[in-house]
């Protein structure tokens, strides 16, 4: 064969691999899909108390303490988060800075305090505290200073991004990947509720973050360059009690998001009767129907399940929970004995479990699948370039 027409062939062999691993890199950013029609899944759990349905696209309830799901609508649908974003990005802060950590402005928050955008319109070179500017972030959903701060804690946006996917995959949020620290659209910036959720538990268990997300008003007196205070109000209606329309009673705090794609989301912590809750509502028509979304499904979880003396959740009328199921004292006690011999029978793991209920998630777009298999797309296109080449070579010394 000729040079001429190895080389033809090497192009078209190349070309192939190529256009292989561009439609899974498309693929990739391909994974949010907001058409979606999702029904309330845990309604179809056995004896489950039936809720009614919600505006928003998905939701989840999820006890604090236990994790126990006890509303799923669509909980594992794929969507973008908007500025609900910025409970991980508090997080990540707080666990990798300390609150006197200063934050100058540069350039790279600068270039999100722009018009339309949520920010402080802050200086090139001012300067706040680490623990101003989780405030700023929490309360007034600032974009610029969430940047600001990935850049001052991660060395640069991209760490702190890799730092919130270490996260999240440390909290099995397997339907979650970041690509920023504000929630501003980016196709490959996605998460679901029940990820949320899980992100927004872990951050209620930090001393730090649960002072600042139950804040309604806070004040951030002059800096290095202003002469003037800032004051921020937090943007969850819900946990203002003068708001007589959206005020719930119990509501500590939680955050809100917005952008074109997105719609609202919103998550909320609620306390009542010893027992905590975490909402999640995503992909919601307006402000106001998020909130009615969220009390709907906090009264249904209110009303319909409670705390034993154990700490474990149960039903109002006592029936305990078990695997999404309801179950009777009898059916309870059959479970715990059959648990009993199971334990006996099977050798036990001893690696790291799983997160509960890990199993039954159904993991679309899936972003540690979708890494490998670029990964793999791109070694093959290199193998194929190196094995041409060097046949090219053989015939040349061959000719």
């Amino acid at each position: 064969m000729c040079l001429k027409e190895a080389m033809k062939r090497a192009a078209a062999v190349i070309l192939t691999v190529l256009v292989t691993g561009y439609s899974a890199i498309s693929s990739y950013g391909a994974v949010v899909n907001n058409d979606n029609i999702c029904t309330i899944e845990s309604n179809s759990w056995k004896d489950w108390p039936q809720a009614v349905d919600i505006g928003a696209s998905t939701g989840v309830v999820m006890d604090a303490e236990t994790g126990t799901i006890l509303f799923d609508k669509g909980m594992d649908d794929i969507r973008y988060p908007a500025s609900i974003t910025k409970i991980m990005t508090t997080l990540v802060a707080l666990e990798n800075s300390t609150l006197d950590t200063p934050v100058v402005f540069t350039e790279t928050g600068m270039a999100d305090a722009y018009s339309g955008s949520s920010n402080i319109l802050p200086q090139l070179g001012e300067s706040f505290t680490m623990e101003q500017s989780l405030y700023m972030i929490l309360l007034k959903s600032a974009n610029d200073v969430s940047t600001q701060v990935a850049e001052v804690v991660g060395g640069s946006v991209q760490g702190f991004v890799d730092l919130m996917n270490q996260k999240a995959a440390e909290l099995g949020c397997i339907n979650t990947h970041f690509n920023n620290a504000s929630g501003l659209p980016d196709e490959n910036h996605y998460t679901t509720a029940h990820d949320m959720a899980l992100i927004a538990q872990a951050a209620l268990k930090n001393e730090e973050f649960r002072k600042i997300v139950a804040t309604s008003d806070y004040t951030i007196p002059p800096t290095n360059m202003t002469a003037g205070s800032r004051e921020y109000r937090n943007h969850h209606a819900m946990m203002h009690q003068e708001d007589t329309t959206w005020y719930y009673e119990g509501c500590i705090g939680g955050k809100t998001g917005y952008t074109d794609s997105a719609l609202n989301t919103l998550v909320t912590y609620a306390e009542r009767d010893g027992m905590k809750l975490i909402s999640v509502v995503m992909h919601g028509e307006s402000g106001p129907s998020v909130c009615e979304d969220t009390k709907a499904i906090l009264d249904y979880a209110y009303t319909n399940f409670k705390c034993d003396d154990a700490g474990e959740v149960v039903t109002a009328a006592g029936q305990h929970i078990v695997e999404n199921q309801v179950l009777s004292d009898e059916e309870y006690q059959q479970q715990q004995e059959k648990d009993e011999v199971s334990d006996v029978d099977e050798p036990k793991v001893t690696d790291t479990p799983t997160p509960e209920k890990k199993d039954e998630r159904v993991s679309r777009g899936n972003s540690l699948f979708t890494y490998v298999a670029i990964g793999v797309l791109g070694a093959l296109v290199l193998i194929g370039i190196l094995a041409i080449v060097v046949s090219l070579i053989k015939r040349n010394r061959k000719g």
